[in-house]
This record gives structure tokens, sequence and C-alpha cells, in this order.
């Protein structure tokens, strides 16, 4: 039995972090660590500090749940990648219980062939759609393309909610008068690469064919007759092409799909623009369906129904 001077000691000795040992002292390696994380406790202090804020920093840039349809977000998204200089590269369009997906590449500035390449999802679901962006082969300093990316979709999306706006009071003939327009609006867009997959689940690129948006507005008091036969693409050399018929263009995106040329055509002349009058005030819209080109420039030709007079528009690529 120890005595009590014996006892004292050995608790003095475990008070400094030792203890007896065959009559020999050993220090604590529990006591040698202490100091230590004495040490570390501001450092734990203020990353839990900062951790809070990268949070912050990083969430107020996300899209989520926001109040738009699944083909506004397929469309905001498309045009906001290409406003911020991506070249596409693949799109498969967001559709309700399957995620859409965006692909990009551009151009590192000052760098010797050098590229960013990123990815973009979208999800829709009954309570919004929800937008991811990341660049491919980066683990981290991702903060500043999510940025960019929210502060671009934004005003993308405020675009165009501001032009449909204008569009509608220019037909009405209400817009400010620097702004009102008078005459025939004609746009020819073709919708090549991966843009058609906004309005079309086909590849028309593999199957050879070019779909051409086109949109004509007539802001004049006058009435105008379209005949879309007349409409023209033409090529570099002057070559003048026509459209195809929706059954042949069917029959060449057949080719490339498990979807009977029947169905195809369907779908092609559901969305084909047709000909027709065009009262002042009034607008059509639709495609055509070229073959796969380069082409320069379109022209649309409408007849004065009045004069019987016709008017050539020429609209450049």
């Amino acid at each position: 039995m120890l005595s009590f001077e014996e006892v004292s000691a050995d608790t003095a000795e475990k008070a400094k972090g030792k203890r007896s040992v065959g009559g020999s002292l050993e220090t604590d390696p529990s006591s040698s660590l202490l100091p230590f994380a004495f040490c570390l406790l501001p450092f734990a202090f203020l990353f839990l500090l900062f951790l809070p804020g990268c949070t912050l920093q990083g969430t107020q840039w996300e899209i989520r749940d926001r109040p738009m349809s699944c083909d506004e977000a397929n469309r905001t998204a498309y045009r906001t990648i290409e406003a911020m200089r991506f070249r596409i590269t693949a799109f498969e369009p967001a559709a309700a219980g399957r995620q859409g997906t965006i692909k990009g590449t551009r151009p590192v500035t000052g760098s010797s062939g050098q590229t960013q390449e990123m990815t973009t999802t979208i999800d829709c679901a009954p309570g919004g759609v929800s937008i991811d962006v990341h660049e491919d082969g980066v683990l981290v300093q991702q903060l500043e393309l999510k940025r960019a990316f929210y502060q671009a979709f934004v005003n993308v999306q405020a675009m165009r909610a501001s032009e449909a706006e204008l569009s509608e009071q220019v037909r009405a003939g209400t817009a400010p008068e620097s702004q009102q327009r008078r005459d025939l609006q004609v746009l020819v867009k073709p919708m090549g690469g991966q843009a058609a997959k906004l309005d079309f689940p086909f590849d028309f690129a593999a199957a050879g064919v070019l779909p051409v948006r086109i949109d004509i507005t007539n802001l004049t008091k006058r009435t105008y007759a379209l005949d879309v036969t007349q409409i023209r693409l033409m090529r570099p050399d002057r070559e003048r092409v026509e459209a195809l018929a929706p059954a042949e263009a069917a029959a060449r995106i057949a080719k490339q799909t498990a979807v009977g040329a029947g169905s195809i055509a369907d779908a092609l002349s559901a969305r084909q623009v047709q000909s027709g009058t065009l009262a002042p005030g009034a607008q059509v819209v639709g495609y055509l369906y070229f073959p796969l080109a380069d082409y320069s420039s379109g022209r649309v030709v409408l007849t004065d129904e009045e004069t019987g007079e016709d008017d050539g528009v020429r609209v450049e690529f």
C-alpha cells in the first residue's frame, strides 16, 4: 500500500503530464498533444466562420425551382451558352421526367490552343426548373463559371421577355414611335448544328437536311400573298436552291432513325410554313427543309394583292 506522500507525488507527476514507470518518468502522449490542439483552435474557428460565406457565395448563383416551362428553360439555357461564346457540341433537350444536357466548348483567351469545356444540366419538375453548370475536368474553381452563367441567364431571360413584349406592341401598333416599324419584317434563319433540337427530335445534320425557320410579319397597311414554293436559299456560288418536300426530307431522316418516314413527314408537315395571305398585322411562322449545304442568303417573294407587284426580300446570313 502506498503511503500518503507517494500518492501525492504520483498525482503531482500526472498533473504535470508525466507518470512513473519503474522509478523513471515517462511523458503522457495524450497530454503532449494538448498544446498543439490549442494552437489549431484559431484556425478551426476561422474555417467554421468562413464556411457559411463560401456556401452563401455558391448558392446565390444557383438556379433552383425557377417558375418557367421546360421548353423555355431549354431555349433560354441554349441562348445563354451561345451568348457566353461557347460552341454547342451536344444537346439533349429536357422534358418532364428526363434530364436535359448541353455541352459546349470555347477557346481560352490568351492560350495556345487550350479550350474550356462546360456541361449544363436541366431538370424540370412540378415545382419549377433547376439548372446546373460546371466546367469539365476541373474539381475546384467552379464559382466563376457558375456566376457568369447565372448572370448571362438572367439577362437573356429578361431580353427574351422584353423582345416578346416589344414584338407584340409593334404588331399592335402601340410601340414607341422610335421603335415602331411599318414594313415587312422577314426572318430567314438556318437552324444548323444542335439548334434544330429545340423544335424537332431528329438529327437533321446526319440526314443531310437543313431546317430553316421562316418568320414573316406584315407591319404595313397593305395585304400580301405568300407562296412558300418561291422561297430560295442562295449558295456562295450564287446557285439558288429550293426546299425539299416534307416527304423527301422525311425519307432522308428515316435512314438515320427507327421512326417511320410517314411519322416523320407528318411531324415536318405540321411545322412547315404555309402559303397564304398576310393582312396588315398578320404573322406567319414555320419551317422549310433544304439540302444541307453552305448558304449565304435567302430570298422571299411577297405579292401585293392590290397591285399584283412582287416584293422580293433578301436576307443575308
